[in-house]
């Protein structure tokens, strides 16, 4: 844009802990937000590790192990609960840097005055502590490296004064000292460069994507005039309209479509069995009247599970065994209903959303119709269903006479199911062929949130003999 001015962006200079601006002053907060829950946690261990090794007093150094725990509990611990009290104060943030150096300070100098209190070879082994002051400064403190750099090199200065002035150390042992003193601030200083820079390069990054935001809002609200909003709005609200016409209108025919469907799939599938089932007992009216009775009997109370599912369609249009039980308790009352032996299994089963258990419910009751009015005399059937590798399956397969898919063609119940696994995002597979029986096949992808709610695999099976 012309007469723009160019922003000088914030640049990280390579060896340089340092931005180039006033970038400084806000990546200090962005450090404190980022650094202080680590900070926290590093008091809190200095604190548990100080006071803990005072129990390596009593064996080290017991003739001034009292002396030693001054220096532990009634002074560095207590400036470290402070310190750290303050940390959840509104005060800390602008003196945090140089408060954990001194801080650290006063952790090496401890060790430092214990040495100087302990007799010559308990005084050798408290320089260990100071291995475990220098990294912590660098690492778990979130220091600023020249503030650690600063903290680090006071503690080494206090411990050399010590060791060759008051505890007039043997060369070697100071030489040998001195080495991991090195070492362990080398390490400490890699460390502490490290992360310094990372963070640094984080907030760069952030830093950048902002200004780059900021200047594409700048630029759309100058772009955007206000007849364009008004325009925009306008496309709004008319594409609302559209769209809550359209669901209003796909809903309504779903709902019409959903009741057809389990008139179809539900009430008029018991009748058709019924039906089946009253010329059974007509032919046996004559040759066995005691078998006919019976069978009367048992069709006396199908029509009041009929009766029953009519009622529950009239008012929800849904199974209540179904809702309250799940799959495998309303496929087995659907097999004593049926007319012909049927055996239901299912495997891995829990709890599914309704539109899934319904489909699956329906699909298989059409199934199990279908086999009773084509499968022939003595048939039986097999309902199987199962989830398997985050898929819902199920399967209905007869033994009776067949028939020829390819010729024949499917008929209205097929295309129902169909129509019902497709709505879901399934599918349908019919086999068929003259003697070898019928086998309905379906599956449902199961997405995010529609798994079965018991995980535990169980088998059941339940079969009816034929009347």
């Amino acid at each position: 844009m012309a007469g723009a001015t160019v922003e000088r962006r914030p640049r990280l200079s390579l060896g340089r802990l340092r931005f180039s601006d006033d970038t400084e002053a806000s990546f200090s907060d962005y450090y404190f937000e980022q650094s202080l829950p680590f900070t926290r946690l590093a008091i809190v261990l200095a604190i548990l590790l100080y006071a803990l090794f005072g129990i390596l007093d009593l064996f080290i150094v017991p003739d001034v192990a009292s002396q030693i725990w001054l220096i532990r509990y009634a002074i560095f611990c207590p400036a470290a609960l402070l310190v750290l009290g303050l940390s959840f104060t509104q005060w800390f943030k602008p003196i945090m840097q140089p408060t954990l150096s001194a801080l650290a300070v006063l952790c090496g100098l401890g060790i430092v005055a214990m040495i100087a209190i302990a007799d010559a070879s308990g005084g050798f082994l408290y320089y260990a502590g100071l291995l475990l002051v220098i990294p912590w400064l660098y690492s778990v403190l979130r220091l600023r490296f020249w503030y650690a750099t600063t903290a680090a090199a006071m503690i080494v200065a206090g411990y050399e004064v010590v060791a060759i002035w008051l505890k007039h150390t043997p060369l070697e042992i100071l030489l040998n000292n001195n080495f991991f003193f090195l070492s362990s601030t080398i390490i400490g200083m890699v460390a502490g460069y490290t992360i310094e820079r990372g963070i640094r390069t984080d907030f760069l990054q952030r830093h950048l994507i902002e200004s780059q935001r900021e200047e594409l809002a700048a630029q759309n609200v100058q772009l955007d005039s206000a007849l364009q909003r008004t325009l925009d709005e306008v496309r709004r609200q008319a594409a609302e309209i559209q769209a809550s016409r359209t669901r209003i209108v796909a809903a309504a025919d779903g709902e019409r479509r959903r009741i057809e469907r389990n008139l179809h799939d539900g009430a008029q599938q018991h009748l058709v069995a019924l039906d089946v089932r009253l010329r059974l007992a007509s032919k046996l009216a004559d040759s066995d009247p005691a078998a006919a009775k019976r069978l009367f009997d048992d069709l006396r109370e199908q029509v009041q599970h009929t009766i029953e599912e009519v009622r529950t369609l009239a008012h929800g249009i849904y199974p209540p065994l179904l809702m309250d039980q799940g799959l495998t308790a309303a496929l087995e009352a659907a097999a004593k209903r049926s007319a012909f032996a049927t055996m239901v299994e299912t495997e891995s089963l829990g709890r599914y959303p309704t539109e899934v258990e319904a489909t699956v419910y329906f699909c298989c009751l059409e199934a199990i119709q279908n086999a009773s009015k084509h499968a022939g005399e003595g048939s039986t059937v097999v309902v199987r269903v199962k989830e398997d590798g985050g898929k819902l399956r199920f399967e209905v397969a007869d033994d009776g006479v067949g028939f020829d898919s390819g010729a024949q063609g499917l008929g209205a119940g097929f295309l129902n199911m169909s129509d019902r696994l497709g709505a879901l995002g399934g599918s349908l597979h019919v086999d068929s062929a003259p003697g070898r029986g019928t086998k309905v096949a379906g599956i449902i992808l199961l997405m995010d949130g529609t798994r079965g709610a018991d995980a535990d695999t169980r088998f059941r099976a339940a079969s009816v003999p034929a009347p």
